[in-house]
């Protein structure tokens, strides 16, 4: 398995196309150790999520630790929270299971154990993540001047927007009664922000 520090601008196992999974690393890059994540108290919640994430797959801790490529011990210690929980890990956990890191770590942020299964198939945190990576290099030193009330008030229209769309009764219904919930692979997703790189790419950047 590639050794990847988290840098989504460099070299992240999912933004990139699977042709440029190797990430080659400046020196000083390759050789950062990877720090645990400070969780606190809310390890327990994100170990939680880990095992909901692990048992959705229909996956043994066997099949995830054949799939990170370590002895099954050692991912016993990491997914029961005594070995470390470091973002290289956690986003290589992701990798395996076909969830969504960022909602794993939200998770044990906001105190929601649930929130890394709701997200595991739609991917809503990461998707999230990937349009904000591409606003901040499209715009880069631009975003310090956006107005704090003019970030609040888009971000209440977007959710307002998610919430009609879950408040659609009739349609809310017939998913609920087809079992029909969104879902999107991260190969899939990636493949789509490849896409949309390639076609943006002939465009000036905005000054």
């Amino acid at each position: 398995m590639a050794d990847c520090v988290y840098n989504p601008g460099a070299c992240h196992p999912f933004w990139r196309d699977e042709g440029e999974r190797s990430c080659d690393l400046a020196p000083e890059v390759a050789g950062m150790k990877h720090s645990s994540i400070e969780v606190d108290a809310d390890v327990r919640i994100l170990t939680q999520s880990l095992r909901a994430i692990r048992k959705k797959r229909g996956m043994t801790a066997s099949d995830i630790a054949a799939a990170l490529e370590m002895p099954l011990r050692t991912y016993q210690e990491f997914e029961s929270g005594r070995g470390p929980l470091t973002h290289k890990r956690l986003f290589a956990f992701a990798e395996a299971t076909d969830c969504d890191p960022f909602a794993l770590l939200l998770g044990a942020i906001f105190g929601q154990a649930d929130l890394a299964i709701d997200c595991a198939d739609t991917k809503f945190c990461m998707i999230m993540m990937m349009y904000f990576e591409d606003f901040a290099r499209d715009r880069g030193g631009d975003i310090a001047y956006l107005d704090p009330p003019n970030l609040a008030g888009g971000f209440d229209r977007l959710f307002k927007d998610f919430g009609a769309l879950l408040d659609d009764r009739e349609r809310f219904l017939q998913n609920w009664l087809a079992n029909r919930t969104g879902s999107i692979a991260l190969s899939a997703l990636r493949q789509r922000m490849v896409n949309r790189r390639d076609r943006k790419a002939g465009e000036p950047r905005k000054e």
